[in-house]
């Protein structure tokens, strides 16, 4: 029914994306300097461990520039890798840094902290850039370069499969590929953007209901739930659609089964890098925050798991109210919601106001454009819907529990970036309205949302390069 309502098919949307989107990708993979994208150099080092041989991360114990020695989790590269992708100078006066830095030219243990703890998969397109870049005897900011250029071509693979593949849904879709700070990830080393596309072609293939479609959408689940185990709720884009009276009905069931073992391999994976690799991440001495109910004075060198989750435990509504706070408050909201459309270098440097006003009206115009043509499944909305609060939920409480200081009264560190994987399996909550083919305006509706779609997409495609030029 939907490819009667848009008789030309993907084809308008696949060319969109080839035409408007990659172009940008491509452009700010070659205009970002290396390690202006938010934790690109930590994410460099593993894709060039990963080349080594080095599937994940291990601990060693370092010495830093306040002359305590901490252990860290991290790889054994050479320290001119982490040259060429240095972002900013350090700065030990803010935060502590292995003192003295290794010497490029011979392998070094460098920490990573929690990145050095994340599953291999996503970093294997920019290891084969990389692998590439040595066989043909390039430097290292060369090889940097076709290292982030093969996670563009990835990126721009998983993008046009996940839009040629959905039966519906390509205008969300193709708006969530097409985001300025989608493409920013993809043109890096940093794994959300290809997490991004994964999830975006995972709801593509559950528009479908042939069972290779399904067995492919779970392995793709498994994947981003290996990569960022928080996101383990998303699995529940398998379950949908709601069959009726789905207690009872054994579909459903046999999906349950299938959701459960995409997301086991996430929940063996985080066990062991908890116990095995995993270490907190240093902060200059500091006193704990107001929420510490233990004894002061209570100085702390980093963060710490245990006394968080002490703190939790101790003050149970903390588990709500903290994320809520973080995630809801009007400002943070706004801050999460341009986030998520564009801030680029580390989360300091936004665009134009014209690219915020843009995207929030293509919006809007998505839905009333859209809405001719579709229905909402409630009870899959609901599902979704509360898969992606619980998701949002898990994200938060991992950012108190493994990156924020001791105690504080807020939680630090979540971005509207790590809220994007969540936006495809909407799609998954519509459905054609059952009379929608006769109906001239619903395929009119459908004919406005691609105009309004590459609208968007081609300001950015102007915008955004100059916006990213004067940045850097």
């Amino acid at each position: 029914m939907t490819g009667r309502l848009d008789r030309a098919g993907p084809g308008p949307w696949l060319a969109a994306f080839a035409l408007l989107g990659l172009p940008l990708c491509l452009i700010l993979a070659v205009l970002v300097p290396l390690g202006q994208v938010a934790d690109e150099s930590a994410h460099l080092l593993r894709a060039v461990a990963l080349l080594d041989g080095q599937a994940v991360g291990h601990r060693e114990t370092v010495t830093y520039s306040d002359g305590v020695a901490r252990p860290a989790a991290g790889v054994t590269v050479d320290p001119a890798w982490e040259a060429v992708g240095r972002g900013r100078p350090p700065a030990p006066d803010k935060v502590p840094v292995p003192d003295p830095m290794p010497a490029p030219g011979r392998t070094a243990f460098l920490p990573l902290y929690t990145i050095g703890t994340y599953f291999p998969g996503f970093y294997v397109p920019a290891a084969l850039g990389l692998g590439a870049a040595r066989a043909l005897g390039l430097g290292h900011a060369e090889a940097a370069l076709l290292g982030r250029l093969a996670d563009v071509a990835a990126y721009g693979a998983l993008g046009l499969a996940a839009l040629a593949l959905a039966r519906r849904g390509r205008a969300l879709l193709f708006g969530v590929l097409v985001l300025p700070m989608s493409l920013s990830l993809a043109a890096s080393f940093n794994q959300d953007g290809l997490m991004i596309a994964t999830c975006a072609l995972a709801a593509a293939l559950l528009t479908g209901e042939e069972r290779w479609r399904r067995r492919l959408a779970a392995l793709l689940v498994a994947l981003v739930v290996l990569a960022k185990p928080p996101y383990a709720a998303i699995a529940a884009m398998l379950l949908v659609p709601l069959p009726p009276r789905f207690w009872t009905n054994a579909v459903f069931w046999r999906r349950v089964a299938v959701a459960v073992l995409a997301v086991l391999p996430g929940v063996v994976w985080i066990l062991y890098v908890t116990t095995r690799i995993a270490t907190p991440v240093p902060r200059l001495a500091y006193e704990a925050g107001p929420l510490w109910t233990g004894p002061r004075p209570a100085q702390f060198l980093g963060t710490d798991t245990l006394a968080q989750a002490r703190i939790l435990l101790d003050r149970p509504a903390l588990l709500l109210t903290l994320p809520a706070q973080c995630l809801f408050a009007a400002k943070r909201a706004l801050t999460l919601a341009a986030g998520a459309i564009g801030i680029f270098g580390w989360i300091d440097r936004p665009l134009p106001a014209a690219v915020y006003a843009a995207w929030g009206a293509g919006l809007v115009g998505l839905v009333l454009l859209c809405g001719r043509s579709l229905r909402l499944r409630r009870a899959d909305l609901a599902l979704l819907g509360t898969a992606a609060l619980v998701t949002a939920w898990l994200v938060a409480l991992s950012q108190y529990l493994s990156w924020t200081g001791v105690g504080e009264a807020r939680i630090d560190g979540p971005q509207g970036r790590y809220f994007l994987p969540l936006v495809p399996m909407l799609v998954l909550a519509v459905a054609p309205r059952p009379d929608a083919s006769s109906r001239p305006e619903a395929a009119t509706g459908l004919r406005w949302a691609l105009l309004v779609g590459t609208a968007v997409a081609a300001l950015d495609l102007v915008v955004v390069p100059l916006a990213t030029a004067r940045m850097f």
